[in-house]
C-alpha cells in the first residue's frame, strides 16, 4: 500500500522564562500599549467541555492563561500611569526651575531615567509577544491595535469528530452562513439506518421516508412521512432561542435498497425575512443502524455517555434562493474518448437534491436505454450491455458520480480496477462504442420560476429545477415520447462519449499541498488542501486520514470539497473543524491507496512535493520543476513510497512512528 504522508504543527514549543527582577519588567511589557483599549472575547466560546466541571465545584472557566494576561494588564496600566506621571512630572520640574541648574539637573535625570524605562519596555515587546503566543494566548492578535487575547482552543467540540466518522457528509456545512430560507437539510451515513429510527409513517402506507399523492397537489404536510423531532433522534432548534422548528417531511434516499442519506424538508421556511437566524442541527442516540444482526445498534454505538450525539450549526439567511443550478463539467467530456476503465462524473453548480439520482440502472420496457432508480437519468449505448455500478451524490452533494462494479483488472497497489462496458453486446466485433447520458430537469410549477414540482427531475435543495442551457430562463423540455430522440432539448442536459476498449494506467500524483511538508505556525482555520495531477475520484477523498499527537479527546472532524480544473488537475480542500492551537500539536495527514484518480489508478509510482514555499504551501511538483519532487522508485520489488518528502520502503505504521519520535 502506497502513501503520501506530511505533517505540520499548530505551533512549535513552550517557552518558559524562569527570570527575575528586570525580567518581570519585561514580561510585564507585552501589553503596555494595548493595556487600556483591549477587550478579551469569552473564553467559554472556545473551550467547550470546561463549564461543565468547573461550574459545578464553583470553580472560575476562565483559562489559566487568560487570567494570567489579565494580571499583567491591569499591572501594564499601573505602570503606564507611573511612566506617564513620571514623565510629566520632569517637565514640571524643568519648565518651572526658573534658571535654577539643580532644579533643572533633577528634571534631566527623571526624564532620561522615563525614557531608558520605556525603551526597555519597548526592546521586551518581541520577546513577550513570541512568549505569550508559545502559551497560546493573543493568536487573533494584530500588533499594538490587535484583536485582543484570544482563548486557546484545548479541544475540539463534543460530538464533531462524527464528521468523518459514522456521519460522512450534511448540508448546510458546519459553521455555514447565510444559507437559503428554503433549503433542505440532507445528512449522510457511512453506514445504513434505520428509516424508522428517523421517520414516523404519516401517510400510513407502511413504508418509511417516503410520499404519497406525487404530483403538483402534493402537500408536505400531510402526503409525506414527518420526522421524529427530538433531542435522542433527529432535532432542529433555533440556536438563540431554543426554539424547534414547527416540523419538517423526511425522505429516504435509496442506494442498493439501503438507506444511507436522509433528506429533511422543513414545513415554513427557515429564519425570517428581516434578520439572519442560527440554527443547531442535532442528530441523536436512538438513530438505529440497519444491521439486524448486530441488534441494529446504535450510530452512535460505543461511544461514551453524554458524546453520543453529533451536532452543528448553520446560519439562516434573509432571502429564499429562486437561481437554478447548472452543470459545470462532465467525465467523460462532451465528444471525448476515453478508457473504459473510467467513472462518470457531473459536477453541479451547487448542492443537489439526492432525491431520485442515487442507484443503479435498470433497462426500460422497450430495452432501448437503461434507466436509474427514479426515471431522472437515462444512458443509451450503440453496442455495451447495461453497465453495473451505482450513482451517488457526493463532495458535499455537488458532484454526481458513477462508479461501475465490474472488475476487469488491478492497479499497481494491488486495489481491483473497474470498468464499463464497451462493444460487449452480442456479435459486436467494435473496439469503441458511443455512450449518451440525459439527465431530466424538474419539471416547474410555471414557465416564470425555476421552483420544481416535488420528485419531477434533476433539482437543487432549495428545489429550483436544472437550467439545462444555462441561460437563467425556465426551458420546457418534453416529456413524452423516445428520450434520445424527442426530449433531448433544454432545460434537459445531455451529452455523448466514446469509452473504447483499453485501461488507462497513468498514475496520479500531488503537485503541492497547504500546509507545507514540516510547515509551522499554522492557524487554527488555515486550509488544508491537495492538488492532484489528474482529474480524481470523489468519493475516496473521504477516505483521506488524519492522525494527530498529542491525541485530541475529539478527532478532527472533516470532509472534502473538490473543484476539478480547466487544466485537469483536480483540488481538495477539506472543511475541517479548527485545528487545535494550543503548545506543540501535531498532524499528519495521511494519503494512501484508497485515494485514486478517475481510472482507478493509485499513488505508484509515489511522487509529490517537498519543503515550503510561498504561504506555507509546499513546493510545486511537476515535469517543469522535479527538483521540488519525491520520486519513489518503481521497481515493483521494492515497494516504495513517499513519507513526509523522502522515498520510504518500511511500512505506514513505521513511516508514522517515526514521524512522531522525531517532532520535537
Amino acid at each position: 500500500m502506497l502513501q503520501w504522508i506530511y505533517n505540520y504543527r499548530a505551533q512549535l514549543k513552550i517557552c518558559a522564562v524562569p527570570l527575575a527582577g528586570i525580567a518581570v519588567v519585561f514580561c510585564i511589557s507585552f501589553f503596555v500599549t494595548g493595556a487600556l483599549a483591549q477587550t478579551i472575547p469569552d473564553p467559554n466560546a472556545a473551550s467547550e467541555g470546561i463549564n461543565t466541571l468547573a461550574e459545578p465545584l464553583g470553580l472560575p472557566t476562565t483559562d489559566i492563561r487568560l487570567i494570567i494576561a489579565n494580571i499583567i494588564r491591569v499591572a501594564l496600566g499601573l505602570l503606564g500611569i507611573i511612566f506617564l506621571v513620571l514623565l510629566l512630572y520632569g517637565g514640571y520640574l524643568w519648565m518651572t526651575a526658573g534658571g535654577n541648574e539643580e532644579q533643572v539637573g533633577s528634571a534631566k535625570k527623571i526624564l532620561l531615567n522615563s525614557i531608558i524605562g520605556l525603551l526597555i519596555i519597548l526592546s521586551a515587546y518581541g520577546i513577550v509577544i513570541f512568549v505569550m503566543r508559545m502559551l497560546g494566548i493573543g493568536q487573533g492578535g494584530e500588533g499594538f491595535g490587535g484583536e485582543g487575547l484570544g482563548a486557546p482552543q484545548e479541544q475540539n467540540f463534543q460530538g464533531s469528530g462524527m464528521l468523518g466518522g459514522i456521519i460522512k457528509d450534511h448540508y448546510p456545512s458546519r459553521n455555514q452562513v447565510d444559507v437559503a430560507r428554503n433549503t433542505k437539510i440532507v445528512i449522510t451515513f457511512r453506514r445504513p439506518v434505520k428509516a424508522d429510527s428517523i421517520a414516523a409513517d404519516k401517510n400510513a402506507n407502511g413504508k418509511f421516508g417516503d410520499c404519497v399523492n406525487i404530483g403538483q397537489s402534493m402537500k408536505w404536510e400531510t402526503d409525506c412521512d414527518t420526522l421524529i423531532l427530538n433531542q435522542t433522534h433527529l432535532n432542529i432548534i433555533r440556536s438563540d432561542t431554543k426554539e424547534p422548528i414547527r416540523g419538517a417531511a423526511v425522505l429516504a434516499s435509496l442506494e442498493n435498497g439501503k438507506v444511507f442519506t436522509i433528506v429533511v424538508r422543513p414545513y415554513d421556511p427557515l429564519g425570517n425575512s428581516t434578520d439572519k437566524v442560527p440554527y443547531t442541527v442535532r442528530v441523536g442516540k436512538d438513530v438505529l443502524l440497519d444491521d439486524s444482526a448486530g441488534g441494529n445498534p446504535s450510530v452512535f454505538s460505543g461511544r461514551p455517555s453524554g458524546s453520543d450525539y453529533y451536532e452543528w450549526q448553520f446560519t439562516a439567511d434573509t432571502a429564499l434562493d429562486t437561481v437554478p443550478p447548472h452543470v459545470n463539467s462532465v467525465f467523460p467530456g462532451k465528444g471525448v474518448t476515453e478508457a473504459k476503465n473510467s467513472v462518470i462524473q457531473v459536477d453541479f453548480s451547487e448542492p443537489m437534491d439526492p432525491t431520485g439520482v442515487q442507484g443503479a440502472f435498470g433497462k426500460d420496457q422497450n430495452g432501448a436505454y437503461y434507466i436509474l432508480n427514479g426515471n431522472n437519468i437515462f444512458l443509451k449505448s450503440g453496442a455495451s450491455t447495461i453497465p453495473l455500478g451505482n450513482f451517488r451524490l457526493t463532495n458535499g452533494y455537488r458532484t454526481l458520480e458513477f462508479t461501475p462494479t465490474a472488475e476487469c483488472g488491478r492497479n499497481a497497489c494491488g486495489g481491483k480496477v473497474y470498468c464499463m462496458p464497451v462493444c460487449d453486446d452480442g456479435d459486436a466485433k467494435c473496439k469503441e462504442d458511443t455512450y449518451e447520458l440525459l439527465l431530466k430537469a424538474g419539471q416547474t410549477f410555471t414557465a416564470a420560476s425555476f421552483e420544481a414540482v416535488p420528485f419531477s427531475g434533476i433539482m437543487d435543495l432549495s428545489s429550483n429545477a436544472l437550467d439545462g442551457n444555462e441561460n437563467r430562463k425556465v426551458d420546457l423540455a418534453g416529456t413524452t415520447g423516445d428520450v434520445f430522440t424527442d426530449q433531448k432539448k433544454p432545460d434537459n442536459y445531455f451529452w455523448n462519449f466514446k469509452l473504447k476498449d483499453e485501461l488507462d494506467i497513468t498514475a496520479p500524483y500531488l503537485k503541492q499541498v497547504s500546509p507545507g511538508l514540516d510547515a509551522g505556525f499554522v492557524a487554527a482555520k488555515d486550509p488544508w488542501t491537495m492538488l492532484f495531477s489528474k482529474r480524481m475520484r470523489v468519493d475516496p477523498m473521504y477516505d483521506i486520514d488524519i492522525q494527530e499527537q498529542p491525541a485530541s479527546t475529539e478527532p478532527l472532524c472533516k470532509a472534502p470539497r473538490v473543484d476539478f480544473n480547466l487544466n485537469g488537475t483536480t483540488l481538495t480542500s477539506m472543511e475541517h473543524c479548527p485545528f487545535l492551537d494550543n503548545n506543540r500539536h501535531y498532524y499528519y495527514p495521511n494519503l494512501d491507496s484508497r485515494v485514486e484518480d478517475v481510472h482507478f489508478n493509485c499513488f505508484y509510482p509515489a511522487k509529490g512535493p517537498l519543503g515550503v514555499g510561498q504561504d506555507n504551501q509546499s513546493l510545486i511538483c511537476d515535469d517543469a520543476h522535479p527538483e521540488n519532487c519525491c520520486a519513489a522508485t518503481s521497481d515493483p520489488q521494492t515497494k516504495a513510497f513517499c513519507c513526509n518528502g523522502f522515498t520510504n520502503l518500511s511500512s505506514r505504521q513505521s513511516c508514522l512512528s517515526d514521524l512522531r519520535a522525531n517532532s520535537p
